[in-house]
Formats: C-alpha cells, sequence, structure tokens
C-alpha cells in the first residue's frame, strides 16, 4: 500500500510512529507546504526510510517573500537529489474566493518557478490545480515539455477534464470519491492507468481516523473498482504500479 500525496510533516510525531507502525503501508509521498516544512520532512526520511518527499510552496496560502522564496529555491538546488518531486505548488483556487484582492499573476509566477525547477532537475511536479486554472497549468507544462505532472485531488469542468485528458498526466483521489460526485466522474474519465490513490492527510475524510492510511486508500481502490467494474485486486495492482512507474522509473 503505497500513499501517493500525504501531508505527513502535519502530523505529530506520535501519529507518524502509528502511522509507519503498519506493515502494509509500503511508503508514502510527503508533499511540502513551504522551507519549513520540506526541512522536517526531510529530517523525518532520515528516521522512516519509507518516506519519499518533496520540496514546494502551497499556494493556498500568502505569498511568499522574495527571501523566503530565495531560501527555498536555495535549498531545493543544495537538495534536489534526496527530492522525489516538486511539490505541492499550483494556484490558489480556494483563496480566490475568499479574497478577491489576491494578485493571480504572481501566483502563477511562482508556480512558473517551480516548473522551472521540475525541468531543470528532471524531477515530476506534484501540482494543486483544480477547475479553470488547468488551462494555465496546461500552458506553462507544455511551454516546459514537462513529462510528468501528477494533479492531485482533481475536480473540473468536463471540458477542462478533457483538456487534461489530452496529455499524459496523471490524476489521483481521495476517501471523498465515497460521496463526491466531481471526484467519481474523474474516475469514469480516466483511464485506470492514469490514476492513483492518496489520503491528503491529515484531512479528516468522514468515517476514518487520519492516521490508519491503510483503510483509507483501500476504500478508494474498493470505489474504483466499483465504479469501473474491475475487480479490487486488479486495481489494487494497477494503481500500485502507476505510482511506481510515475515516482520511481528513471530513478
Amino acid at each position: 500500500m503505497f500513499d501517493s500525496h500525504i501531508h505527513l510533516d502535519q502530523f505529530t510525531d506520535e501519529q507518524i510512529e502509528t502511522i509507519f507502525s503498519n506493515a502494509n503501508l509500503s511508503g508514502v509521498i510527503a508533499v511540502a507546504t513551504d522551507l519549513a516544512s520540506t526541512q522536517r520532512l526531510s529530517h523525518l526520511k532520515q528516521k522512516f526510510p519509507k518516506i519519499q518527499f518533496c520540496a514546494g510552496f502551497h499556494p493556498e496560502q500568502t505569498l511568499p517573500t522574495l527571501e523566503e522564496k530565495l531560501q527555498l529555491f536555495d535549498w531545493i538546488e543544495s537538495h534536489q537529489t534526496d527530492l522525489i518531486a516538486i511539490g505541492e505548488v499550483g494556484l490558489p483556487h480556494y483563496l480566490k474566493q475568499e479574497r478577491s484582492d489576491i494578485n493571480y499573476k504572481e501566483y502563477i509566477d511562482l508556480l512558473e518557478q517551480f516548473i522551472q525547477l521540475s525541468q531543470k532537475y528532471g524531477l515530476p511536479i506534484v501540482l494543486h490545480i483544480v477547475y479553470d486554472d488547468t488551462e494555465i497549468a496546461l500552458a506553462l507544462l507544455k511551454k516546459y515539455q514537462i513529462k510528468k505532472a501528477h494533479f492531485h485531488w482533481y475536480k473540473a469542468s468536463d471540458e477542462m477534464i478533457q483538456q487534461l485528458l489530452q496529455t499524459p498526466y496523471m490524476v489521483s483521489c481521495t476517501p471523498d470519491i465515497l460521496w463526491n460526485q466531481k471526484t467519481r466522474k474523474i474516475v469514469q474519465k480516466f483511464p485506470l492507468e492514469r490514476i492513483m490513490v492518496e489520503t491528503d492527510g491529515p484531512w479528516q475524510h468522514e468515517g476514518f481516523e487520519t492516521t490508519d492510511i491503510e483503510s483509507q486508500l483501500m476504500a478508494v481502490i474498493s470505489e474504483i473498482a466499483k465504479i469501473k467494474n474491475l475487480s479490487q485486486e486488479n486495481v489494487f495492482q494497477r494503481v500500485m504500479q502507476n505510482i511506481r512507474e510515475f515516482y520511481f522509473d528513471g530513478r
């Protein structure tokens, strides 16, 4: 069992011990929200080898200062061989709904800089991109000829879904597939070969303990199997293969 997207640094030390006490959990892709987050993940990996971690800046927050941005970029440059990907990065779709005064162009410029780092170091990129922001992200990914992009917990209109389907990029879904029609639509539209599973922990999914990664991921796999009329075992094997091929092939 492998979690393709988790904010591991947001758990307590005790919770992290509980997570990795499960022998059925073979690994996680731990995404970062800023420099401090990235540094904690780097430290945690020394204790828990099952962690593969990213460096990035989550867009649903105030932009970093120039100094903060340069410090993060410098850290990435000096530690890029330790990273599995650049992420989580993207555009602040939800923050924009709360604050109409934010300068979206500055967020787009920051995303472009992270995409440039992805290209420079040959690393996959993990994206917080939903709805109409898909078009902006796809234009930037095409500009820099990015081969591996992971649109995590993806949701969008039919038009944007079709645009993403024309690319080789991956999507992933969380336990909200059990009730969210937007997530279910993604699974219906995308071939199994382009789907991964995640918890986005410590996000609280109703009916699950946040530290019980296995139960959350198995619930997603089971629901994908129902939607696609496939066996649970076939879905399990395929999504695990997807994660291996996306994140580990060529390393």
